[in-house]
């Protein structure tokens, strides 16, 4: 379909700029009472001149816009990186009664360090005058630090992406910075840059195992960026992966979540993602913006019945009420819940006969398929068949569930109380506003709150 008089297509439950682009989501941290959400911010809507937006919600929801926190300056653009609560003060840069908020972050110039800003209200940040704290002169990818407590040798860690690989580095000041070890390339499915690494711990079971990120820039191998997830085990210095997955394994079966991050100084381990691929996000047909990011997603470890230990998914904060039955969708953000046994699709439909569908197929695997959905004439691989209708195999046998968060443009499928998820964009020339399930499925219809 064409994109000729297309609409508008901004979300409203999904973080967006006000103008201008936004990519990989940085420096996420719960402080002074609320969720802070920085990323990279280009004043224009295509990709350029980075700085770091920034907003703050208190419910994950809702977000106010703030003053971009960092700016470009003679090292280079702001690439991404992390944040953390500095609570005892081991940095020197807080007062007393007043930790501040520490931003770690990549400067991309020539060639890419890391480097560090502060902040003591939360709004206003001063870049560390002793940057960068960690130098280089020599590789071309050195970047997006992840910063977080050591549990088990105290002090703190960063997690880097360095080529085809991870680093670790060790700092008791926050300040200063030694490597103590290195994951990879190993478990790479393909040759792409690795890029924003994480690592955190989930308890499955009554055990804890580790949980490192590390998303996959594009490549000729599997076309589109994505995040990729290994489990195993952090001895304070380094990761070691347990070897549990016999092929590489993603955090989406879609395309359109990339880069994806966790909170800092929460109980439990809430990430947002990317929701576009970099593939072809410079040309969605959005107009004043460009790009979102997905909802916030709480993580945990599920043993599933045929797939052994995943990672699995859900909102992380509920905006929709009670489900009713029916077929007519209420407006252009709602949320489906559908049950049902065996092959099966579900598929929204307008006027014009534009179909987003989604399902399970014959041989058990979960699908999303855009191919039918709306406009896609404004990029060739967006409208290509191995990001259109993407299929994975699931966990489980016999009865399903899944649940659609549609809102405006960005479908988030959680299958299987989220131990599958499916991250799609759709751009309908005019708005869903019918639901169809195959015999014997049941619909759930719900409105926002």
């Amino acid at each position: 379909m064409s994109t000729q008089g297309i609409r508008d297509f901004r979300p409203e439950l999904h973080y967006t700029p006000k103008t201008g682009w936004i990519n990989d989501p940085n420096g996420l941290i719960f402080a002074q009472g609320k969720y802070h959400l920085f990323a990279q911010y280009g004043p224009e809507p295509h990709w350029g001149d980075l700085h770091w937006s920034h907003a703050v919600s208190g419910d994950l929801l809702h977000w106010e816009h703030l003053s971009p926190a960092l700016a470009p300056d003679e090292m280079g653009m702001m690439f991404s990186g992390s944040a953390i609560l500095d609570q005892e003060n081991a940095s020197g840069l807080g007062e007393e009664g007043r930790p501040p908020i520490l931003l770690f972050y990549t400067a991309h110039g020539d060639h890419e360090q890391q480097c560090l800003a502060y902040s003591l209200d939360g709004v206003n940040f001063t870049k560390y005058p002793g940057n960068p704290i960690i130098p280089n002169t020599e590789i071309q990818d050195f970047r997006d630090p992840k910063v977080f407590p050591n549990p088990i040798k105290g002090g703190w860690t960063m997690a880097l992406a360095v080529g085809d690989h991870v680093e670790f580095y060790a700092s008791s000041d926050l300040l200063h910075w030694e490597k103590t070890g290195d994951f990879g390339p190993q478990g790479n499915y393909s040759e792409g840059v690795w890029e924003c690494p994480d690592l955190f711990p989930l308890e499955v079971e009554g055990k804890t195992l580790w949980v490192l990120l590390v998303s996959m820039g594009p490549n000729p191998v599997n076309h589109g960026a994505r995040t990729q997830y290994f489990t195993g085990t952090f001895d304070g210095d380094t990761f070691r992966c347990d070897g549990r997955f016999t092929q590489a394994e993603f955090i989406d079966a879609g395309f359109d979540n990339y880069a994806g991050v966790t909170f800092a100084n929460l109980d439990r381990q809430v990430l947002v993602g990317w929701a576009a691929n970099p593939v072809y996000a410079g040309n969605l047909p959005t107009g004043e913006f460009c790009c979102q990011h997905t909802l916030p997603r709480e993580l945990s470890l599920v043993n599933t019945e045929t797939g052994g230990i995943r990672l699995a998914q859900k909102p992380a904060a509920q905006a929709f009420g009670p489900g009713v039955p029916g077929s007519a969708l209420p407006g252009e953000v709602f949320q489906l819940t559908v049950t049902g046994k065996g092959a099966c699709t579900v598929t929204l439909s307008n006027e014009d006969g534009e179909a987003f569908r989604f399902g399970v197929d014959e041989a058990n695997r979960a699908f999303a398929d855009r191919t039918q959905a709306g406009a896609q004439d404004f990029d060739g691989e967006f409208a290509a068949d191995w990001s259109s209708r993407t299929a994975e195999p699931r966990f489980y046998q016999g009865e399903w569930t899944m649940e659609l968060v549609f809102d405006h443009s960005v479908c988030e499928l959680f299958v299987d109380n989220g131990t599958r998820t499916f991250t799609q964009l759709v751009y309908p020339n005019k708005p869903y506003t019918h639901v169809e399930a195959g015999a014997g499925a049941e619909v759930l219809v719900h409105g926002l709150k």
